[in-house]
């Protein structure tokens, strides 16, 4: 797996200076993701019947666990309901070495204990950013979206076409981005969509990002979700 290339033969993955991928051949870009350590999508859907009282009701256990698993987690915080403030669940960006991992990680968490969710959805994750929810420099007052893209059937010839510009405008908001990175399948042998945190006053801004994205425009995806989100208590 790697990331589109280019028509730049000298930088097949269209990373911009300062990017660690930047000039890498397409065989040191398959180098580079394999030496990544896995990291997971936890989606999490809060049950209409007592999930939020059962959130409530150990609120001081999941933030334990947390922040007993901290070295383990990249972000970790409520996704919210259209309005931005009622909880709808929790979107969790963790390390596992495979998915057997990372479910035991999810079976651990108190909420889960607790019968708070409908659905728990796990999706292989590779972050272009090292970054974390302790060290992200957060712009007061703005709200954060979680963007979920999945690629339709031919994403990878669509990707190949819009790569230049997709980096080239990546390039423009770069300071928008909490984290980004490919979704992948299981053994991260494929890539299978885009997920990003983003940052913006508001959930106009967002969209307007979102619809001036090329792989956006350039008819990547089959399937997109939009849902706000907010940093965790149990991580700052």
């Amino acid at each position: 797996m790697s990331e589109p290339s280019t028509s730049d033969p000298n930088n097949p993955s269209g990373a911009l200076p300062g990017d660690p991928r930047h000039g890498l051949s397409e065989e040191q870009l398959k180098e580079y993701y394999r030496g990544l350590g896995p990291s997971w999508i936890v989606h999490a859907v809060l049950s209409d019947e007592g999930g939020a009282e059962a959130v409530d009701a150990v609120m001081d256990e999941h933030l334990a666990y947390l922040r007993s698993e901290r070295e383990r987690i990249r972000f970790a915080g409520p996704s919210l309901a259209n309005d931005a403030t009622t909880k709808a669940g929790s979107i969790w960006l963790i390390d596992a070495r495979d998915r057997a991992a990372a479910e035991q990680w999810m079976a651990h968490e108190p909420f889960t204990a607790a019968g708070a969710f409908s659905s728990v959805t796990l999706t292989r994750w590779s972050s272009s950013m090292q970054i974390r929810q302790g060290e992200y420099p957060r712009t007061e007052g703005w709200k954060q979206f979680a963007i979920t893209a999945f690629d339709g059937s031919d994403g990878a010839e669509r990707r190949n076409a819009v790569a230049d510009a997709h980096h080239r405008f990546q390039a423009s908001v770069m300071d928008r981005y909490v984290a980004r990175g490919p979704m992948l399948t299981d053994d991260g042998s494929e890539l299978i969509g885009s997920f990003m945190i983003v940052e913006f006053p508001d959930r106009t801004a967002c969209e307007q990002f979102w619809a001036n994205e090329p792989l956006n425009t350039g008819g990547v995806f089959a399937e997109v979700r939009i849902d706000p989100w907010r940093y965790g208590a149990g991580l700052g």
